[in-house]
């Protein structure tokens, strides 16, 4: 009995020491598992959060970069808005000029469009010899400076402008009965050929050359 006791004894003594040696390998398994967990866990913390870090400072650098082209753009648009209305602004000026400036404004476009037609002929005819028949130089004008300054136009380029038009351009100049759909000015027409000089056109003409000067004069600051 007692052999078998004792036999018992370090049965349990050794199911024990075992038990206890599968429990400290377990536990030490475990820690290392929770080490290394928490090690990832840091880690990928970390990653997140310089990701996210990253990309807020991207949504913030697109957001700034997105509000300063807004604001280039509204500027811009605001800009040209006001360069614009200088322009109508001086449209509006020439169309309000006192009577007697205003017909000399209309001379002066009147001469230099029969001019530039009469050069134009010169050149077609020198080139190809190609001649035309000697048509009326038609002042066209809207209907109001036609019943307004109309005959005073007229008589000032056929009196005044003899030497710079030669006697046969001025004794071909006549009034138009017909009127143009234009703000101001006038329009050339000899036979099918106009010279359109009216002071909208014009005025958009100078866009390309004055359009720096303009923006300079209103907005030196840059």
């Amino acid at each position: 009995m007692k052999r078998l006791e004792k036999i018992i004894e370090r049965i349990m003594s050794d199911a024990d020491a075992e038990c206890a040696a599968i429990a400290g390998a377990a536990e030490a398994e475990a820690s290392r598992i929770r080490a290394e967990y928490e090690e990832k866990t840091s880690a990928a913390e970390a990653e997140i959060a310089e990701r996210t870090k990253r990309e807020a400072e991207g949504i913030i650098t697109r957001a700034k970069s997105s509000a300063a082209m807004t604001r280039r753009n509204i500027m811009s648009g605001e800009r040209s808005r006001i360069v614009d209305a200088a322009y109508a602004r001086a449209l509006e000026t020439l169309v309000s000029l006192p009577r007697d400036k205003y017909v000399t404004l209309l001379v002066g476009l009147g001469v230099s469009a029969v001019r530039r037609h009469a050069e134009k002929a010169e050149v077609r005819r020198e080139k190809y010899g190609e001649v035309t028949a000697a048509a009326p130089y038609e002042l066209v004008l809207n209907a109001r400076d036609r019943a307004e300054v109309g005959e005073a136009v007229l008589l000032s380029m056929k009196n005044n402008k003899k030497k710079e038009l030669g006697a046969d351009a001025v004794r071909r100049l006549t009034l138009s009965d017909s009127t143009a759909d234009i703000d101001g000015g006038l329009i050339v027409r000899s036979g099918a050929v106009e010279e359109n000089c009216s002071l909208s056109l014009l005025i958009e003409g100078l866009h390309d050359m004055l359009d720096g000067a303009v923006y300079k004069t209103l907005y030196p600051e840059g």
